[in-house]
């Protein structure tokens, strides 16, 4: 059929050709044999249509290669447009001073620099000859770098002179800035000692110009390279120590010992197990302290009493602690604990990995007058060790005048204590309140709905803006957006609230209904500007 088709418009031009007679266009469409005469005629049409075929030929190999020739002009005078256009581009009238924030802002937008060559700022080295001046004569652009280490290799020595080469090009274009440079061996093949001997003295010979140091290695790697403690790191504003152990190790480094670093601000160490008894480091400069395990919530990480350091920070303002059982409990006496007073702390962050009575002590001896934000976290896989945790509440009432944010995760605290420690938080913003499976604390959210009263001193959070619940998909959708209707209404308004939906019940998931259904209620608040997430949690 389609052949068909495709010869119904060839013979009807041949219909249409008066060059042809007429009894040989009706032979077309026929199955006649042409007659002797017929024959003749059709030899000499052949002919002369074989040579109208090559003359017409002949014109489209010219026109052809005319419009190739047109196309080589037109690339050709594109060709010279493009580059009149650079030379009026605005990039080439930039100042030298401009170009260089843009360079800076892109290393900001990129993150940690690394040794890559399709990041900034190898990347900006690739565009042309002008540019890539510009960036080897900017120091600014060299002063932080991000070495990632290979998990394994068969030959670590030759890996290291490799590394410690890139490191020292890198450095060698900050022309004497102090320098940021973060370390990075994940989990894998320990590095042998010969290995790690080369990039230890390397750390030394940079320690007068670091600013900040991170070096997350194995603990065996990390006693392989803190010789750079014993020497005067002048600039040095923050410091991380970090075990990449991928399992639970006792194995520990060294007690970290700073015999001269007058500019340190920041320690951050994230070890197995925590004996700061023998740390010698300058307490009182530190603004941020962070003391942490190196990951896992399948045991319970051991420390020395925190409280007899931070009572040597007294500039102190933002904390991260991890908390689990003591060193030498059987001999620590919890009565011998003195009150702690941290006067410039503004954020505190807490991860428990076990509760023991020295939570409760710990909590009852801190007194932190300018306490902003607050951020408690389950870290243990035992739940059911933590039901009822209420040792940082009395914390929390004390400072109930400056408190503005607060944070509970996986823990669980009765409803009753909840409500109670809310109603004497009235400067309370933010709040996250995102209980464990063994309490969902229901009666939370008709606590924080607000009655239609102008008694201030009646209501529960009454400045809240932000809000983050969990609850099963048991609770009524009319108790939540009846929360969320009342905070609407009164000033300040609420601007986001988040809920998870952390169970179904009776075998049968209703979550995506409820939260269909939740959104169409609150659509009024939403377009008003109310932001809102509605999710499925795992827990």
């Amino acid at each position: 059929m389609k052949r068909q088709a495709a010869f119904i418009p060839l013979l009807s031009s041949c219909l249409m050709d008066p060059k042809i007679p007429v009894s040989i266009s009706r032979l077309f469409r026929t199955n006649c044999v042409p007659s002797q005469m017929d024959a003749q005629r059709i030899f000499t049409l052949l002919a002369e249509r074989n040579q109208e075929l090559e003359i017409v030929g002949a014109e489209i190999e010219r026109t052809r290669a005319e419009l190739a020739r047109l196309e080589d002009k037109k690339a050709g005078v594109r060709g010279v447009v493009q580059e009149l256009e650079a030379l009026m581009s605005p990039v080439r009238r930039m100042p030298t001073d401009i170009i260089a924030h843009i360079f800076e802002q892109c290393l900001r937008d990129e993150g940690l620099p690394t040794a890559n060559p399709r990041k900034a700022p190898l990347l900006l080295g690739q565009v042309c000859k002008a540019w890539r001046e510009l960036t080897f004569s900017l120091p600014c652009l060299w002063t932080t770098l991000r070495m990632e280490f290979p998990p394994t290799s068969s030959d670590w020595d030759t890996a290291m002179q490799s590394i410690i080469m890139t490191m020292h090009l890198w450095i060698s274009r900050s022309k004497g800035l102090p320098i940021s440079l973060f370390l990075d061996h994940p989990k894998g093949s320990p590095i042998p000692w010969s290995a790690l001997v080369p990039l230890d003295q390397q750390i030394l010979t940079l320690g007068t110009r670091f600013k900040e140091l991170t070096l997350h290695f194995s603990p065996q790697a990390l006693s392989s390279l803190l010789t750079f403690t014993q020497s005067s790191i002048p600039s040095l504003e923050r410091l991380e120590l970090e075990s990449s152990n991928s399992l639970p190790s006792r194995e520990n480094p060294p007690a970290v010992v700073l015999h001269s670093a007058p500019s340190l601000r920041s320690l951050s160490v994230s070890w197995g197990c925590l004996d700061l008894r023998d740390f010698q480091v300058p307490w009182s400069q530190l603004t941020e302290l962070s003391l942490q395990y190196e990951a896992s919530s399948f045991w319970n990480p051991a420390h020395s009493n925190y409280l007899t350091i931070l009572a040597q920070c007294t500039n102190l303002k933002s904390c991260y602690l991890g908390l689990g059982a003591l060193l030498d409990n059987m001999l620590f006496d919890l009565d011998l604990i003195e009150p702690v007073t941290l006067p410039c702390v503004e954020t505190l962050k807490i991860r428990i990995y076990a509760q023991t009575p020295y939570l409760e002590r710990f909590f009852d001896a801190l007194d932190l007058p300018q306490l902003r934000s607050f951020e408690i976290q389950n870290a243990s896989l035992a739940l059911g060790s933590f039901t009822g945790q209420t040792e940082c509440l009395p914390l929390l009432v004390r400072s109930a005048g400056t408190l503005e944010n607060l944070s509970f995760i996986r823990i669980d605290i009765p409803d009753v204590a909840v409500v109670a420690c809310l109603k004497q938080l009235p400067c309370l913003k933010s709040m996250q309140f995102l209980a464990g499976l063994l309490r969902l604390n229901h009666n939370l959210i008709s606590a924080l709905t607000l009655p239609p009263t102008s008694d201030q001193s009646q209501l529960v959070c009454p400045h809240l803006d932000t809000l983050h619940l969990r609850c099963s998909a048991g609770m009524a959708v009319e108790a939540i957006a009846a929360l969320v209707e009342s905070r609407c209404v009164s000033e300040p308004r609420l601007q986001r609230f988040h809920l998870q939906f952390a169970t179904f019940e009776y075998g049968v998931d209703t979550r995506d209904a409820k939260i269909a259904m939740l959104k169409l209620r609150l659509q009024e608040y939403i377009d008003a500007g109310l932001y809102v997430e509605l999710t499925k949690s795992g827990m």
